[in-house]
């Protein structure tokens, strides 16, 4: 029982060309079009690995109405909170020499009233799915500044846990509400420590340390795998089989271990299950598009060291 949460979605396109040839005229040979954004992507891969998963996003204009019907389409349950402006569109260009150009539109302010709209669904959709409630990806303009506190705050008071994946000022405010799992990638590790680069292995550490009473903070550092640190020791956890597609990873990744937790809350086997997820995620292209088999395949593939 997963409550998703984005609150910057957009359609998000992928485009695979053979070349990409910068002032020349493409012809892509295959288009991808999605329900996107990071909170959507952990949505739907959350949804492929069989979990009953609720999405809560804001969702306006004419692009939020295609964004709605193809989650109606993937058979994912959305509470939709109606934004006055038009939802952003997001594009790939995937070149077949595995380069990624991404063209990224700014997420739309929040207009007035939007915020108390979120909120609500939120704690509706927790008491209907009291499991876990996931906030990623980064915040709109007009967001309170301590949003994903506020959200955090509203999932421990429900008696469901919270997993952060954002960045920036919004995760520094969240982690003042001590959420029960936070997952970064280094860069994002290394800007709230306020450090130039730092081994994600050290990041993983000091953020949990800067959690006093934290219980899980994974790192996770591309094709060096990922580091959690959590209340029994440190564990360095494995790539399964990286791939071309990297886009969306790192939202498959969360899925699969907010997943695994639900299903045993064994933190070694979900973690295993979230490397394989991102592994299957990144063998194909689309954001969170992946074979649950393949995933859980791969995940018995996965070394979790402690």
């Amino acid at each position: 029982m997963i409550v998703a949460v984005g609150l910057s979605p957009a359609l998000d396109r992928t485009l695979l060309v053979d070349h990409l040839r910068p002032g020349s005229i493409h012809r892509p040979r295959e288009v991808l079009s999605l329900a996107g954004g990071k909170g959507l992507n952990v949505a739907r891969a959350a949804h492929t690995l069989g979990s009953d998963v609720a999405a809560v996003a804001l969702l306006g204009g004419e692009t939020g109405a295609v964004v709605r019907r193809m989650l109606e389409r993937e058979g994912i349950t959305a509470a939709i909170a109606d934004s006055a402006a038009e939802t952003r569109v997001c594009t790939s260009v995937v070149s077949d020499d595995g380069e990624h150009t991404e063209f990224y539109e700014v997420a739309p302010p929040l207009g007035a009233g939007e915020w108390a709209q979120v909120e609500q669904l939120v704690e509706v959709e927790l008491a209907r799915r009291p499991g876990w409630l996931t906030l990623s990806g980064s915040m709109p303009a007009g967001a309170p500044s301590d949003a994903l506190a506020r959200l955090i705050h509203l999932a421990h008071g429900a008696g469901a846990r919270a997993a952060v994946d954002t960045h920036g000022p919004a995760l520094r405010a969240a982690l003042d509400e001590r959420p029960d799992v936070v997952k970064v990638n280094v860069h994002e590790a290394a800007a709230v420590l306020e450090l130039d680069s730092v081994h994600p292995r050290d990041a993983a550490a000091a953020m949990h340390d800067l959690r006093a009473h934290a219980w899980l903070t994974v790192v996770t550092a591309g094709g060096d795998g990922a580091y959690a640190v959590g209340p029994d020791g440190a564990r360095h956890v494995g790539v399964a089989d990286p791939g071309r597609y990297p886009v969306g990873s790192g939202d498959s990744f969360l899925a699969g271990l907010v997943v695994g937790l639900l299903e045993g809350g064994d933190v070694d086997a979900a973690l295993a299950l979230a490397a394989g997820a991102a592994g299957a995620n990144a063998a194909a292209p689309g954001a969170a598009v992946f074979d649950a088999e393949r995933a859980r395949a791969r995940s018995g593939r996965v070394t979790v060291d402690r």
